[in-house]
C-alpha cells in the first residue's frame, strides 16, 4: 500500500478503473516536470523531441510492436477518436460495437455517426458467453455497409477476455462473402470495407499479446492501468497503411505516423517521459510471473466474496482477465443501471472503493488484486456488502421530477 501511496484506511480493490502509478514513478514524472520547468523554453524547443521519440521506442519494445507504429495518446478514448476522425463516413453506413463495450466509445460511435447520417450496430452477447457466440456476435452485426468494428480485448464492464484474433478473421470473412453478393451502389456506400479496432484499454500489463497478429487494423491500450505508468499514457498502432490522423494536428504532422502524435503542442509530457520507471517496475513487481499471483489472488478472493454472500460463481465468463473478476450479487439486487450510482456511494461511504455493474438485468461486482491488495481485503469487501444487504441496499435514485419546460 505504502509503495503506491494509497490512503491505507481506504478499501481499494477496483485497480482496473483508473490505475495508479507507484510512488517512485510519481516521483519520475516529477523530476521530469521539474527539468521541463527550469528551462522550458529549450526543453521544449530541443529536446522534447527526442525524449518523446525515445520513451515512444521503449513503450513499443514492451508491447512487442513496431515503435513507427506506436504512436502516443492519452487514453483508449483519444485514440477511438483519432481513428473515428480518419473515417469518412458517409449516409448509410454502420459502425459496429460488442453490448460490453466501454460507454464513452460508444458515445464517440454514436456521435460521429449522427453527424453522417450512418448508424450503430450492437453486437449482443451474455456474461459467460462461449468464445464461438462472441464471434458469431460480432459476425452476424456486420454487413455490406460496416466501415469499422470495435472490439475489447478485455470487456470493461464485465472483465471478459474476448477472442479478437478470431474477431477479425470472421469480419474479414464476412467483408469477403459480402463483396461477392453486394451491388455497386452498396459498394460504393460501403467504401473501402470495415476496419477492426481493439480497445485493449486493459490489456497491457495483463496480457502477453502478440498485437499484429491478432489481423485487426488498430489497437489501443493504456499504459497506466496494469503496466504502472503515470496516467495519460497509452499506444495507438495501427498496421501500415491504416493511416490516422491525430486529433491535435501540430508541428510534426508531416514526420510520419508515430511521429504526427508526438508534440500536441505545449502540453506536460511528464507522463509519457516517466512510462519507462512505471513498465520498469512492472518487470521488477516479476512481471508476468507477478500477474500469474495476482490472477490466484483474485480468483481466491472471487471466492470468498461468493461464499460469504451465498452466490454461484456459475454463468461467469468463460476466460476472465487475469486480475479482474465478476461477482454476482443475489437475484433482484442491482438489476438497473440506475442503481449502479447509489451502490457505488453507499460502498465507498464505507471506504470500499469497488465497481458495481448492472448488465442483462443481473447485478455484479467487479474487484481487482493489484500489487498493494491482500486476502483480507476480500474478507472486509464481503462484510461490508452484506451489512448493506442486510439493510435492504442503498435506496434507489428518486424518480427526476420535470424540469420547467418539459413537456
Amino acid at each position: 500500500m505504502e509503495a503506491f501511496g494509497l490512503d491505507p484506511d481506504v478499501l481499494h480493490l477496483n485497480h482496473g478503473a483508473f490505475g495508479v502509478a507507484p510512488v517512485a514513478v510519481r516521483q519520475a514524472a516529477a523530476a521530469w516536470r521539474d527539468r521541463a520547468e527550469r528551462n522550458p523554453h529549450r526543453f521544449n524547443r530541443v529536446e522534447v523531441a527526442g525524449l518523446i521519440a525515445a520513451a515512444r521506442e521503449g513503450a513499443a519494445a514492451f508491447l512487442g510492436i513496431d515503435p513507427s507504429r506506436a504512436a502516443w495518446v492519452r487514453n483508449v478514448s483519444e485514440g477511438v477518436s483519432a481513428v473515428l476522425g480518419s473515417l469518412t463516413l458517409r449516409r448509410g453506413d454502420e459502425l459496429v460495437i460488442g453490448t460490453h463495450g466501454y460507454g464513452a466509445v460508444r458515445k464517440a460511435l454514436n456521435h460521429h455517426a449522427a453527424r453522417a447520417g450512418a448508424r450503430v450496430v450492437e453486437a449482443p452477447f451474455p456474461v459467460g458467453a462461449e468464445d464461438d457466440v462472441i464471434v458469431s456476435a460480432y459476425a452476424a452485426a456486420c454487413s455490406p455497409r460496416t466501415r469499422l468494428v470495435v472490439v475489447d480485448r478485455i470487456t470493461s464492464p464485465t472483465a471478459t477476455v474476448v477472442p479478437v484474433a478470431a474477431v477479425a478473421a470472421a469480419v474479414r470473412d464476412t467483408a469477403v462473402r459480402d463483396t461477392a453478393v453486394r451491388d455497386t451502389a452498396v459498394s460504393s456506400a460501403a467504401g473501402a470495407g470495415a476496419r477492426v479496432l481493439v480497445d485493449a484499454a486493459h490489456a497491457p500489463g495483463q496480457l502477453a499479446d502478440d498485437i499484429p497478429a491478432f489481423g485487426a487494423d488498430h489497437w489501443i491500450g493504456n499504459l497506466h492501468k496494469w503496466a504502472y505508468t503515470p496516467r495519460g499514457s497509452a499506444i495507438l498502432w495501427s498496421r501500415p497503411g491504416a493511416e490516422v490522423t491525430p486529433t491535435v494536428l501540430s508541428w510534426q504532422l508531416e514526420d510520419g505516423y508515430a511521429a504526427s502524435f508526438d508534440y500536441p503542442g505545449t502540453w506536460d509530457y511528464a507522463g509519457w517521459l516517466a512510462a519507462a520507471d512505471g513498465l520498469s517496475y512492472w518487470a521488477a513487481l516479476g512481471g508476468w510471473d507477478a500477474v500469474g499471483r495476482l490472477a490466484d489472488l483474485v480468483t481466491d478472493g472471487q471466492k470468498r466474496v461468493a461464499e460469504a454472500l451465498g452466490v454461484a460463481l456459475d454463468r461467469l465468463p468463460v476466460t476472465p482477465a487475469p486480475a479482474m473478476r465478476l461477482i454476482p450479487l443475489p437475484d433482484g439486487v442491482l438489476t438497473s443501471a440506475e442503481h449502479a450510482g447509489p451502490w457505488y456511494e453507499a460502498l465507498s461511504q464505507q471506504r470500499v472503493e469497488v465497481s458495481p455493474i448492472s448488465f442483462g438485468g443481473a447485478g455484479y461486482l467487479r474487484i481487482a488484486a493489484a500489487p498493494y491488495n491482500t486476502p483480507d481485503d476480500y474478507d472486509r469487501l464481503a462484510g461490508v456488502v452484506r451489512e448493506l444487504l442486510a439493510s435492504g441496499g442503498p435506496a434507489p435514485p428518486a424518480p427526476r421530477g420535470r424540469l420547467p419546460g418539459e413537456a
